[in-house]
């Protein structure tokens, strides 16, 4: 079992300052991590806040300079100078604590750069490769803190459940997205199929599309499956908030799979009403798993 920390009290309010931007943007991820031990909880919602300011200076702000500076305060921190900012502060904190690693904040930095000048992915590894660089780099960022000692098979599962919660979310807002000039469904893969850009803004998908959509759906199901099978192999007090990760973004896209008709009419989204039962279901399953290995 890994070690817990506590945070200082000087950086409690940095906490705080991180812990406020993962709750007004992202209530399934900060439901499913903060059922982490404190210490490791903040960690997770300075790592949060990182990509968080990352992705909105394009996709919110749509300021390339943000991304710069961010960028430039990152360069910084891994020479060893802290901005005195929360996050960096926070991020200091966690990175000496736990032990984080860099490549992957770089990593993603890269990702969010693609999207200055986006342009729509050609086959299914670019886009396979694209969720890795700004979601696959977040499995990597936590994984410290979710596993100890890190194995290679950890970072796999770590990138599996990066890629497969942004492919959701690629799936989920294909119509939104298509109003913003972004096409995330390769260009090969459309021409293929037969499956014509301006589909995408219809309220009701083509026989093509939906095939399409479930394809890739079915792909990241699989890549939940993998880490959900292989759950035991991370620490005690990880499993919970990892499941959960798990069960609330791969609900998403079953409601997908069980009603295709609607992916583009709107946004599918998991009431709180079965967020609540997905909590009782992972709270069982974690305690199943541990009841087996010490019977």
């Amino acid at each position: 079992m890994m070690a817990e920390a506590h945070v200082p009290a000087e950086l409690l309010p940095d906490v705080a300052w991180c812990e406020a931007i993962i709750r007004r943007h992202s209530g399934s991820f900060y439901r499913s991590f903060k059922h982490l031990p404190p210490g490791r909880a903040a960690a997770v919602f300075a790592v949060y806040a990182f990509c968080r300011l990352a992705d909105d200076s394009i996709d919110v702000d749509h300021d390339p300079a943000q991304l710069d500076r961010l960028a430039t305060q990152l360069q910084e921190f891994a020479a060893g100078k802290t901005p005195d900012e929360p996050l960096w502060r926070l991020l200091r904190w966690a990175f000496t604590t736990y032990g984080l690693e860099l490549e992957p904040f770089f990593e993603m930095i890269e990702g969010q750069r693609q999207d200055i000048t986006f342009a729509q992915p050609e086959t299914n590894q670019d886009l396979w490769d694209y969720c890795y660089l700004v979601a696959g780099t977040v499995g990597l960022m936590i994984l410290p803190l979710l596993a100890h000692p890190i194995t290679t098979s950890h970072r796999q599962l770590a990138i599996d459940l990066g890629q497969a919660m942004q492919m959701t979310n690629i799936l989920r807002d294909l119509s939104a997205d298509y109003r913003q000039g972004r096409i995330y469904l390769p260009a090969r893969e459309l021409a293929k199929r037969g499956i014509q850009l301006d589909d995408l803004g219809r309220e009701n998908p083509t026989p093509a599309l939906k095939s399409y959509w479930l394809e890739l759906a079915r792909d990241a199901l699989q890549r939940y499956e993998g880490v959900r099978r292989n759950l035991v192999s991370f620490d005690t007090k990880a499993r919970l908030p990892v499941l959960l990760a798990l069960l609330y973004y791969s609900h998403i896209t079953l409601l997908g799979i069980k009603n295709p008709d609607v992916i583009l009419a709107r946004r599918l989204v998991v009431p709180d009403s079965v967020k609540y039962w997905l909590y009782l279901k992972a709270r069982w399953h974690v305690w199943t798993l541990r009841i087996r290995r010490e019977v």
